[in-house]
Order: structure tokens, then sequence, then C-alpha cells
């Protein structure tokens, strides 16, 4: 993952509904596409700004250039039998 974020787009809250409206450049995410299974994607993630910009913007959207480590297995820790594991959620 990239220290610097790169930044496509930007959005705003609904009022009186729990959506975001977010418009996105084009030209800024050519690059970025990917396929996977013959469908191609793009992975980006939307966070709210700290105070509306002065167009009154309430978020941010910007490029998810996150990999995780591909090609190394993560250690599952199995609980003894008779305990119950925690879900993931």
């Amino acid at each position: 993952m990239s220290t610097e974020r790169e930044y496509v787009g930007k959005g705003v809250k609904a009022e009186k509904f729990d959506l975001i409206n977010i418009s996105i450049s084009k030209s800024k995410i050519d690059d970025h596409w990917f396929e996977y299974n013959g469908e191609h994607y793009l992975k980006l993630t939307v966070g709210g700004l700290r105070e509306k910009d002065q167009y009154g913007k309430t978020h941010s959207v910007w490029i998810n250039d996150y990999k995780p480590n591909q090609g190394q297995p993560t250690a599952v820790k199995k609980a003894p039998v008779g305990e119950v594991q925690d879900l993931p959620f």
C-alpha cells in the first residue's frame, strides 16, 4: 500500500438519508482497473472530511491500493475441541 492516497473525486451526504453521492474523475481512474475472473473492477474508498469544503462536499474518494500479502498463507488459529470460536463480525 502506498503512503500517499490518490484522490479521484469528492461527494456529499444526501440530506435526510444515509447516502453519499460521489463524483469521480474518469481520467484519474483509467489506470486503476484490474481484471479478476473475466470481470473488471476498481477498488475505491470513501471517507468523510473533517469539515465541508468550499463547495459543500463532505466526503473524499480515493483509490484503495491495499494488497494483502499475496502468496503467503495466513495462520489460522483453531479453537480447542469444546470451545466456541468468536464470530468474525
